[in-house]
């Protein structure tokens, strides 16, 4: 079906499906106006290639068919392995670490712990001191300390200086104790622990990945999207493998909301189309002026072929944002299903893959991920089962829509009613 077929067949359906969705809404948990702000990982804590050459530097370039195909492939694949994982996991259970054997065992594994460490450090946790950043101190020093530092929150008394504030305690010979103010950025942390503490194992690597890390949040707060995705990826390049589930969770975030961001445009787009479309009654009743009245006919044609330009031009358009907002979607599918590989145990990560994969029309494959993320955080069961229970009716929907459109136009037609 060409272009023109293709968008004027998905307005239709979109109708159709626009209708059906007001009473059974496959919206996702992502999609709901009050669960915007969990787009924000850590979001209390105001911290914490994909789309290569960015696809808003295609200057009206359309993506490739054979890169969207390549990608689906590979997110097709991705479900396949989860699949029988999942059926494998159903059967035997997710194992945890063992517990040491014995008590024995507990006890001297204990006092070597204890041995091993040279530093407790308190980050003061009071309104004033979480009003400045503790929060993000707190998890600075927890992600850069080594085993030998130990790191508690903790109400500082008789600290008038600004915070956060931090006390370092030495746990051996010769037992000094520093006390710091205002520690509010990575650099200083940092400082604090190789140069005050003169901690000699301290990861440069996790260091500036962790920056990274922060600076990409603080732009997905700011919905600066291309430069949230730019920070994750640079912070990926870093290659410190205990963040690269988080920033892959992280980032397919970012790419949700920029297929949000895509579809919003997408839906003006197609509503911009519909205008240009005429009325049937109308287009006919011009036909039979211009047979009736041959003086007219040629200023007819111009009309009519004025009007199919601009046609032309909203189709491109049309399927152009289309393809802006399935990219999109197909990174944040692949970021989701890579992060529940690396972070099984994290709820999180499997409820958005859950939602990369409802907005892709895996419906089924979505339903499985959310019923794995309630597993794991049983509070999410209130939340996600009425999702569920919309995407099983949605995909019966699908099924009988599938013999009156082509597998193009119903996607176009539901990415567009949404």
């Amino acid at each position: 079906m060409g272009g023109k077929g293709l968008a004027l067949a998905a307005l239709l359906c979109s109708k159709v499906v626009h209708g059906f969705i007001a009473s059974t809404s496959t919206s996702t948990t992502a999609k709901h106006s009050n669960h915007r702000s969990k787009y924000t990982l850590f979001h209390e804590k105001k911290s914490n290639d994909a789309f290569l050459n960015s696809l808003e530097e295609m200057n009206g370039r359309e993506p490739s068919q054979e890169s969207l195909a390549h990608l689906r492939e590979s997110a097709s694949s991705s479900v396949a392995a989860f699949l029988s994982s999942f059926e494998k996991e159903d059967d035997e259970g997710i194992s945890d670490t063992s517990a040491p054997a014995s008590i024995n065992e507990i006890a001297t594994e204990s006092t070597e712990q204890k041995s091993k460490v040279l530093w407790d450090v308190y980050v003061c946790m009071s309104k004033a001191c979480k009003e400045r950043g503790a929060s993000a101190t707190l998890d600075t020093f927890q992600s850069l300390s080594p085993d030998s530092v130990r790191v508690h929150p903790a109400i500082l008394s008789k600290t008038k200086a600004k915070g956060p504030n931090v006390r370092c305690v030495q746990t051996s010979h010769p037992y000094k104790a520093i006390e710091i103010n205002n520690v509010n950025d990575i650099d200083k942390v940092y400082r604090i622990l190789t140069k005050h503490m003169d901690v000699q194992d301290v990861s440069i690597k996790a260091r500036d990945n962790l920056k990274l890390t922060y600076l990409g949040n603080s732009h997905l707060e700011k919905n600066e999207l291309s430069e949230a995705i730019a920070s994750y990826n640079a912070a990926l390049a870093t290659n410190y493998e205990p963040q690269e589930g988080i920033l892959l969770l992280l980032r397919a975030t970012a790419y949700l909301k920029r297929a949000f961001a895509h579809q919003a445009i997408l839906r003006q787009t197609v509503d911009d189309l519909s205008e240009t479309v005429p009325d049937p009654a109308k287009l006919g009743k011009l036909y039979h002026i211009a047979n009736t009245n041959p003086s007219l006919s040629k200023a007819l044609f111009n009309k009519v072929l004025r009007d199919t330009k601009l046609q032309d031009k909203k189709f491109r358009q049309t399927k152009y944002r289309h393809g802006l907002y399935e990219y999109a979607l197909l990174h944040a599918a692949q970021d989701s299903l890579r992060s529940t590989q690396l972070l099984p145990h994290h709820a999180k990560t499997w409820l958005r893959a859950g939602d990369a994969l409802a907005e892709l029309r895996k419906l089924k494959e979505s339903a499985l991920y959310y019923q794995k993320a309630m597993e794991l955080d049983p509070t999410l069961r209130n939340r996600l089962e009425p999702v569920i229970e919309r995407l099983e009716r949605s995909q019966t929907f699908l099924d009988k829509a599938k013999g009156w459109y082509s597998s193009d136009t119903l996607r176009l037609a539901l990415d567009v009613a949404g």
